[in-house]
């Protein structure tokens, strides 16, 4: 088709005329006209959807084949390893003028595999959390590095020469050729000694020579020699010396304890900009802590029970997340675990906690993770990447470090935490604060503040449950009371009369400090006389108030509804709720089952608490639900009654626990 022609055929198909439509669909090779639907398809299908391979009429036209010819000696050359060294120029002045060259070793591409330092290459994505076995831990902080700057040599050493080394590592020397010379220093200085000697001096052989007289004299006798004593009997014992004392070296102090007695007056002004807002006041010592951790030191809240450290724990997980960086919570069991990750849930975005336990891992992208001690040390020795965002490390009951069997864990994991990392400590019951704290800085080589409480926020008082009453023995100051303990007594001595009574017995004889009957002088009547109870028999010996009959336990019965009277008295005084710990999981069913008339809770705490049980029983199937464990929990439940021990299901001891808290 020439170029008129197909001009003539453009013209018509943008400006048609109807009577070249049959004409015009000759041309095209159509049998009739396509509807526009039509049209965008196939505009569709050949410009916006190209297919994924080439059609196969393009192959035989389009494919090309370069022949090559092999050469055999090619296949014989292989890549050679990277050199050892480089060579650097050392310039001077402002100009850059380059006035000698100097051996710089090449460092090796450091991974996880050979090297210890954060700047080594990224691990695989899949590793960046967990880490890998055979991975090296970050080098940690507080210890001295051993890598020496090799590029910070001087270039004229003896090992070198113009900047080149000769002498390889661990010789004494380099490569000494033929013809050489040997510039050795020892070789001078025998050749500087044998030049000083007198040219008359004649050698008889190695151990005598001839002096001027003409006598052989021995090699190394001097005039000098026969001035000296050839005895001892001169000399007189010397004294020995005293020792210099040794300067008294002043002991750093890594600890520094933060009086919270003063208040914090311009806290607002050293901290313009809190990373986490308050709706309340905040206390000295938790402003004292905020403070600290925006200066970027680490701190120890040693304070009392619900004195407030959450919130200390809360802003470093904020000011992590303001700083775009990771804070790691780390708790001494799973259950605190879980806990603390629905608390911070709620103060948090969902997407910024996560959780990391050996049964569970939650978002572990968080920009706060929490977990146990034992995972966070088994991420420091695998090497895990996800170390080098960490900025905060919060130890809740820290106190844990004193414990038999896993104090080690805590100890370790200070320990192998890197240099960058901040630590914060958690504890109400370390008795030794500064100590502790004095220990961890030393470790890490860095200050630790302590900030402790000087009283409990919410009293602590200590009763006894004694005859169905409640008996103070220590008050709030911590003060012990004798007159209750005292009065607590004699509730359980009444308590005693009374059972001995209804089971027929006389009641207890109290008298002396070993509970015996008092000793008659002489006998009773119709009986031998005897002075001191002499013939009657033995009292009892022992300690404890009882004397004759029995032994008291036999009628001593533990009373069953113990915890039913208790949680009588508990509830007229409106000290519900209460938590019993109990030493064994069968006494635990059991105080649980004597309950079984209980009831604390009203219409609508039932109703709150059947929903909750129905969400967490939606993740069980059919035959699951209908377990025994299930069916006690949810009638324990709905009655304000639960039971949490370590025989329990997962799903049971979590629900128990939910609406425990």
């Amino acid at each position: 088709m020439d170029a008129d022609k197909q001009r003539r055929l453009i013209q018509q198909i943008l400006n048609p005329n109807p009577d070249d439509v049959e004409l015009l669909l000759q041309h095209l090779r159509l049998s009739g006209l396509p509807t526009r639907e039509e049209v965008h398809q196939e505009i569709e299908e050949k410009l916006l959807l190209p297919q994924e391979t080439l059609p196969k009429h393009w192959l035989p036209s389009y494919q090309v084949h370069w022949e090559s010819k092999l050469s055999a000696p090619s296949l014989l050359t292989f890549t050679p390893s990277p050199p050892p060294t480089t060579l650097s120029f050392v310039r001077t002045g402002l100009s850059g003028r380059i006035t000698g060259y100097v051996e710089t070793p090449n460092l090796r591409a450091s991974t996880g595999l050979n090297s210890t330092s954060l700047e080594r290459a990224p691990a695989p994505s899949k590793t960046f959390v967990r880490g890998k076995s055979g991975y090296v831990p970050f080098w940690p902080g507080g210890l001295e590095d051993p890598l020496v700057d090799s590029t910070s040599e001087s270039s004229a050493g003896p090992s070198t020469i113009k900047g080149l080394r000769i002498v390889p590592p661990g010789l004494s020397r380099g490569l000494r050729l033929r013809g050489e010379e040997i510039e050795d220093e020892d070789m001078i200085a025998l050749d500087e000694f044998q030049g000083s000697r007198s040219k008359d001096d004649t050698y008889v052989n190695e151990e005598m020579y001839v002096d001027e007289k003409g006598n052989t004299v021995p090699v190394g006798f001097s005039e000098i020699d026969e001035l000296l004593p050839t005895t001892t009997t001169h000399l007189k014992p010397s004294k020995p010396q005293r020792r210099l004392k040794r300067a008294n070296i002043q002991k750093r102090d890594w600890a520094h304890v933060i009086d919270v007695n003063t208040p914090l007056s311009n806290f607002h002004e050293l901290v313009p900009d809190m990373a986490h807002k308050y709706p309340f006041e905040l206390d000295t010592f938790q402003k004292q802590a905020v403070y600290h951790l925006e200066m970027g030191d680490s701190v120890f809240v040693a304070a009392h029970t619900s004195a407030g450290k959450t919130v200390v724990a809360e802003y470093a997980i904020a000011l992590a997340e303001k700083h775009m960086t990771r804070a790691i919570y780390t708790s001494p069991i799973k259950a605190l675990s879980n806990q603390k990750f629905r608390d911070f849930k709620q103060t948090f975005s969902s997407s910024s906690v996560g959780i990391l336990t050996g049964d569970v891992q939650i978002n572990p992208e968080a920009s706060c993770l929490i977990m146990t001690t034992e995972i966070l040390r088994s991420m420091l020795y695998k090497g895990a990447d996800l170390i080098r965002d960490v900025e905060f490390v919060i130890f809740d009951e820290v106190h844990y470090v004193n414990d038999a069997e896993r104090g080690v864990v805590w100890e370790e994991v200070i320990i192998m935490l890197p240099d960058h990392v901040n630590i914060i400590l958690l504890s109400a019951t370390v008795p030794n604060t500064k100590e502790f704290a004095d220990w961890v800085g030393r470790t890490k080589k860095k200050d630790i503040y302590v900030i402790s409480t000087a009283q409990r926020p919410v009293p602590l008082e200590h009763f006894l449950y004694a005859g169905r009453e409640l008996y103070k023995i220590v008050d709030a100051k911590r003060n012990f009371l004798g007159t209750g303990y005292k009065d607590a007594g004699e509730a359980l001595r009444r308590k005693q009369d009374k059972e001995r009574e209804a089971a027929g017995l006389p009641p207890v004889q109290r008298v002396g400090a070993r509970g015996a009957a008092p000793a008659q002088r002489g006998g009773q009547r119709g009986g031998p006389p005897a002075r001191g109870g002499r013939g009657a028999a033995p009292p009892p010996r022992g300690r404890g108030g009882g004397g004759g009959g029995a032994p008291r336990s036999n009628f001593t019965s533990v009373d069953k509804n113990l915890y039913v009277h208790l949680l009588g008295n508990l509830r007229k005084k409106s000290l519900l709720p209460v938590v019993v710990f109990t030493f064994s999981k069968k006494r635990c069913e059991e105080n649980a089952a004597t309950l079984a008339n209980a009831d604390l809770c009203t219409s609508v705490e039932k109703s709150e608490v059947h929903v909750a049980i129905e969400k967490a029983l939606s993740r069980l199937k059919g035959s699951d639900k209908k377990l025994p464990q299930i069916g006690r929990m949810r009638d324990l439940l709905t009655r304000g009654i639960g039971v949490h021990h370590g025989g329990l299901l997962p799903l049971v001891k979590e629900v128990s626990a939910m609406k425990k808290g």
